[in-house]
């Protein structure tokens, strides 16, 4: 009797921490739903998301996670609560309001095991594949009135929906390779979903997310050890995808034929569904995969030619970053305070930049928040090396530290936790964090956003 008791605690126990792991796949999943509709943060729902997150924390036990990744998260916005404080006078303005909630979404991950994970990146993916249809229809039906310039989607910013889209093809990707998706019908869906996310990435013109996707791509090539004839079937596929976009930008944005958008439009959803089949085409006839490389080049010129003002753009972020590089040694230890920057370029008798952001994350950090803040982001990079993933799990990695070299993609709530969602777990470099001590972290972070939220609504 004693050991069919045991045996019915253990069954219990193990179905308890299904349905546990469960909730927080879907509140992670919901969490990021949200996430990219308000681009770089609304103070009122990220501490409501933030809240119901650690809610979900302070219901869990013991853990497994990499404590060089999640103490200097943890670290970094403990910095940037105190620099903000120093600045406003509140733990409301600043980057630490909204911010916070990314160790408890790293923490939360920790709990899931490779199957859930999987879950998890599956329906971040399948997310990010709507969004890149519903931008190619909203870019479709835009023809109408004239066209739309460049797709900002759900994201609010072309720069920040071409690079999100990207990390979404690496997603995707990696998740081919997974156990969940080895069906059928869910694989044709993520095949159509890679060529939907490229084909939206073309309309939004992101010179930045090209530059890092391509990164990207050759860092997962070579990683893989992929051999010739893999890297140009590949590359053919994506290049393929991506002119049927600026075919799209063209003809909505530079002739007076909508129809033609349309009949577009009818043909890039056909190809996304066909999408492994014409992969099947490029492996076997060879010559065709190289053609299309090489037509990639004039794709390129077209792009060019779509957005003159490229050039110009990275010259004046090459000028951004040397300015932002005088202020670091104002305040070193505190920096000079969120959203700082912009004001005080204002002023100095430097070129002013009509922006909010240095267009590159670690040299904004080390202005506004300080040098041990850039420190504790830079320890989070390098341990994220270190580690263990699949190919496409490192070129999606590659190409959003590329992006944030030259742009502001952290600063976007929904960037950083889909990373944090559709990453792979390396158990060999994880510590087991006991439940007061999780306990802790939760509670913290609930009290500060609890008393963000307060502030806000009696503001």
């Amino acid at each position: 009797m004693k050991v069919k008791r045991k045996l019915s605690e253990k069954k219990n126990e193990k179905q308890f921490i299904a349905m546990a792991e469960s909730y927080i796949v879907l509140m992670l999943f919901l969490s990021f739903f949200v996430f990219t509709f308000i681009g770089a943060g609304n103070f009122v729902i990220v501490s409501m998301t933030g809240l119901l997150l650690c809610f979900t924390g302070l219901m869990q036990g013991t853990v497994k996670v990499d404590l060089w990744i999640l103490v200097p998260l943890i670290a970094y916005n403990a910095i940037s609560l105190i620099s903000g404080f120093r600045t406003y006078g509140n733990t409301v303005d600043g980057f630490a309001s909204t911010q916070s909630v990314f160790p408890v979404i790293y923490l939360l991950t920790a709990y899931l095991d490779k199957n859930d994970r999987s879950w998890l990146k599956m329906f971040c993916c399948m997310w990010v594949g709507v969004m890149a249809v519903i931008g190619i229809l909203q870019f479709t039906l835009a023809s109408f009135h004239g066209g739309m310039g460049r797709l900002s989607g759900f994201m609010g910013n072309p720069n920040a929906m071409g690079a999100m889209l990207a990390l979404g093809w690496f997603a995707t990707e990696s998740l081919l390779n997974d156990s969940v998706v080895q069906d059928k019908r869910p694989r044709k869906l993520m095949h159509a979903a890679e060529f939907m996310i490229l084909t939206a990435m073309a309309l939004t013109l992101s010179v930045g997310a090209l530059g890092a996707f391509s990164v990207g791509f050759i860092v997962m090539c070579i990683y893989g050890r992929s051999g010739y004839a893999d890297i140009i079937s590949g590359l053919s596929n994506v290049i393929f995808a991506f002119g049927c976009g600026v075919l799209l930008y063209a003809s909505a944005n530079h002739t007076y034929w909508p129809w033609l958008s349309v009949l577009i439009c009818l043909y890039i959803f056909t190809a996304s569904i066909y999408r492994r089949q014409f992969e099947m085409f490029t492996k076997e006839h060879k010559v065709w995969a190289k053609a299309i490389c090489a037509a990639g080049i004039l794709g390129t010129l077209t792009l060019i030619y779509l957005r003159p003002n490229a050039a110009a753009t990275f010259s004046e972020r090459l000028e951004m970053i040397r300015n932002g590089l005088g202020y670091i040694s104002a305040q070193p230890v505190l920096g000079i305070g969120p959203y700082q920057w912009r004001r005080l370029n204002l002023y100095d008798g430097d070129t002013y930049f009509n922006t909010w952001h240095i267009h590159n994350i670690f040299i904004h950090v080390g202005v506004e928040l300080g040098l041990i803040a850039m420190a504790m982001l830079l320890v989070t990079l390098i341990r994220h090396i270190t580690k263990k993933e699949d190919s496409a799990g490192r070129g999606g990695f590659t190409a959003a530290v590329v992006h944030n070299l030259m742009d502001t993609s952290f600063f976007y709530m929904a960037t950083v936790p889909f990373l944090m969602m559709t990453a792979g777990r390396d158990e060999e470099k994880e510590h087991r964090l006991g439940t007061a001590a999780v306990k802790c972290i939760f509670g913290a972070f609930s009290v500060l956003f609890l008393w963000n939220f307060i502030q806000c609504v009696t503001a």
